[in-house]
């Protein structure tokens, strides 16, 4: 085995060929930090398989800017290698320290690798992973530590529990039948006059950061900075076919109109059902249960309807014709489809567009055979009483499972420097 330095297309081959790799670790990550001035780099281990020398173990590492003249070295979500492989495991990280540690100002390297810690059944634990045990025991050895701080706790640490559904292998049809019924009823309202979702280009993110904004105002949730939204505008530019900002848009004219049609048909429908009571009647005779109970929903019907369009008119008056109903941010990694970012107005939930962005993305997950649908970071806190509750809540509905990895790391490059200047820890 060697370490090296590993050029961008051979990175990109190793990354597009791994069964799971999340988007910090893409070549396209690569590009825009790159773009943006940010110096980074590709580095591997190459061994001999099967006569032919291969790549082995890989990682897309981030020169970070530490107290003006140094340096620490970030890997998010990586490095990417097979961890039940001991011997390799041991080489990579100590030919990496070796490798970052030519350039004087590195004093540390933060990372967090996409090793599973603990499996679950939705929320509940089911079994511990022994290869986590005996990475943590290679990790001490180095004279690593594990972060105990959370991504909700600093910006600079990643998500350690992610909620994910595996849909490998299914239609979208059986996609639905295997979702919550909350998720089934939004999937329905697919085709209702006036609710479309389309996809914003980059230069419209804007309107997805208005979303978060109002969301953040509201919630847990951290504020998207205007920097991080010029990052995510570029990973668009640099990947338009797997990166997604989908908005569901109400169009209130449209949407009275839809309501307006199905108010005369229904009418129509209990029109044609009074006049068959009033016949029968004349003969003496009463009207079946069947159409009793088909004019009964036919007029409550009616009612939903009714105040929908008065609420519908409102909206309008007060917000103009087309309006934002919620909007969300996706990326596309290799096997896996990544719900990174969602908002929503809360006057307008009645109309479903959360859901209906979601159906949207399934629908393109399975379309490409995508195994795994991420809707990303929880705070691993299951009572009602979390920050994320309500947004656990809600992903339950899509009947996943939660995924525990390892978490955050520091492997200090020069020890005391790193304490002294808090590059660890």
């Amino acid at each position: 085995m060697r370490f090296t330095r590993l050029s961008t297309s051979a990175y990109s081959r190793f990354a597009y060929d791994q069964d799971r790799i999340l988007f910090p670790q893409l070549p396209g990550y690569a590009a825009e930090r790159r773009a943006e001035g940010t110096d980074v780099a590709e580095v591997g281990v190459v061994d001999t398989v099967d006569g032919e020398e291969k790549i082995v173990a890989a990682a897309l590492i981030r020169y970070q800017p530490w107290k003006k003249i140094f340096k620490r070295v970030n890997i998010a979500y990586g490095p990417t290698l097979d961890y039940s492989n001991t011997e390799l495991t041991r080489f990579f990280f100590d030919e990496l320290i070796k490798y970052v540690k030519k350039d004087k100002t590195v004093l540390s390297i933060r990372f967090n690798p996409l090793l599973p810690k603990t499996f679950y059944e939705d929320i509940t634990p089911v079994s511990d992973n022994p290869v986590a045990t005996t990475f943590e025991e290679t990790m001490t050895r180095l004279g690593g530590v594990r972060i105990p701080r959370e991504f909700y706790d600093a910006a600079d640490i990643q998500a350690r529990f992610f909620y994910t559904k595996d849909i490998s292998g299914m239609t979208f049809q059986e996609v639905t039948k295997s979702v919550g019924q909350v998720v089934r009823t939004g999937f329905n309202r697919a085709g209702t006059p006036g609710v479309t979702v389309r996809f914003l280009e980059e230069n419209e993110f804007d309107i997805l950061q208005d979303i978060l904004s109002h969301t953040a105002d509201r919630s847990a949730m951290q504020e998207i900075s205007d920097q991080a939204m010029e990052f995510y505008r570029g990973l668009k530019r640099t990947r338009p076919d797997r990166v997604f900002a989908p908005v569901a848009v109400l169009n209130c004219d449209e949407y009275l109109a839809g309501v307006e049609a199905e108010v005369t048909e229904l009418e129509a429908k209990i029109a044609t059902i009074d006049e068959q009571e009033a016949s029968l009647q004349a003969e003496g005779k009463n009207l079946a249960k069947k159409q009793r109970t088909a004019r009964n929903e036919a007029r409550d019907r009616l009612g939903v309807l009714e105040r929908r369009a008065e609420e519908t008119r409102e909206h309008q008056a007060k917000s103009g014709n087309e309006i934002i109903l919620a909007g969300s941010f996706y990326i596309a990694c290799p096997n896996e489809l990544v719900y990174l970012l969602s908002g929503s107005y809360r006057e307008y939930q009645s109309y479903y567009g959360i859901y209906l962005i979601h159906r949207a993305m399934l629908e393109w997950a399975t379309e490409n055979e995508i195994d795994r649908y991420n809707t990303f970071g929880i705070t691993g806190i299951f009572t009602d009483e979390a920050s994320d509750a309500g947004v656990l809540h809600f992903k339950r509905q899509f009947k996943g499972n939660v995924e525990e990895f390892v978490g955050t790391w520091d492997i200090p490059v020069r020890p005391r420097l790193a304490k002294r200047l808090d590059a660890i820890g």
